[in-house]
């Protein structure tokens, strides 16, 4: 299929080889975004081109001048597992196109609803949206509970550190995390170090920590992953323990570097 547009911007169905371009699209895209699984070709192929309910017909392009500036991958049953247009492009036209086909496909092949996931922040997503009578819902409701498991604290940890800008000057500390409820192959602690305007995350253990905190894996999650209102909800119910006590504001600020800003962001083709 070929349908050509204004612009110069055709669409059409997938062709062996776009994959390729398609995987280097998404993780331009979407590499700012907490949440982002990198996409490589096997992984693409595992995620997308071996579902069941979703064949290579299902698979919309758009290209301007042979470029590829934009893709859809819908199953039968209406659900986009992956949805990414090119920024830099006439993202309107692409959204547009792209939606406007897939509402076509699934209803041709005898569904009855067609579901998007889309970073909440995609104001031009929202719009194409709203003109083409979608009704917006929030991610719990439309995809169930996230569940959300650290396999390696300390490795997370360092790659937000490295990410970090300079700490301010005379904030230094010393704290020692010791964690709850670890498994067996776990360390039961993760040491930090700021000093000097620098944060570092450290392989040996803090003997005399200027911060103690004590908390099981899940809640320093939340803590990384939340925002400050749930850290301040785990100190309260005591399932995040600051001592000495008086440091729980230096600990807050602590745990304030440590969170993620960029924006949550999961496309359906990541769940199974």
């Amino acid at each position: 299929m070929s349908i050509p547009e204004t612009n110069q911007y055709y669409l059409r169905t997938y062709r062996q080889g776009d994959e390729i371009d398609l995987i280097f699209l998404f993780n331009k895209v979407y590499e700012r975004f907490a949440g982002f699984v990198p996409r490589t070709l096997d992984y693409w192929r595992w995620c997308i081109q071996s579902r069941p309910n979703l064949g290579e017909e299902g698979i919309a392009v758009v290209t301007n001048a042979n470029k590829i500036v934009g893709y859809a991958a819908v199953e039968k049953a209406g659900n986009i597992l992956e949805f990414c247009y090119d920024p830099n492009y006439e993202g309107k036209t692409i959204v547009s196109m792209l939606l406007r086909w897939c509402i076509d496909y699934v209803r041709s092949q005898g569904g009855n609803s067609i579901s998007l996931n889309a970073p909440t922040q995609d104001e031009l997503v929202r719009q194409v949206c709203q003109e083409l009578e979608f009704t917006e819902d929030s991610f719990e409701r439309a995809v169930g509970t996230l569940f959300l498991r650290v396999l390696d604290l300390p490795k997370l940890l360092r790659k937000v550190v490295v990410e970090k800008k300079k700490v301010k000057e005379g904030f230094d500390e010393t704290i020692l995390i010791n964690l709850r409820k670890v498994p067996p192959w776990y360390n039961d602690y993760v040491a930090i170090r700021i000093q000097d305007g620098k944060m570092a995350v450290l392989t040996e253990k803090i003997r005399t920590p200027t911060i103690k905190i004590d908390a099981d894996i899940s809640t320093i999650s939340l803590c990384i992953f939340g925002s400050t209102q749930r850290l301040y909800g785990a100190i309260m119910k005591r399932r995040l323990k600051v001592r000495p006590f008086w440091k729980i504001p230096r600990a807050v600020k602590i745990f304030s570097l440590l969170q993620l800003k960029n924006p949550l962001y999961i496309p359906r083709a990541d769940y199974g």
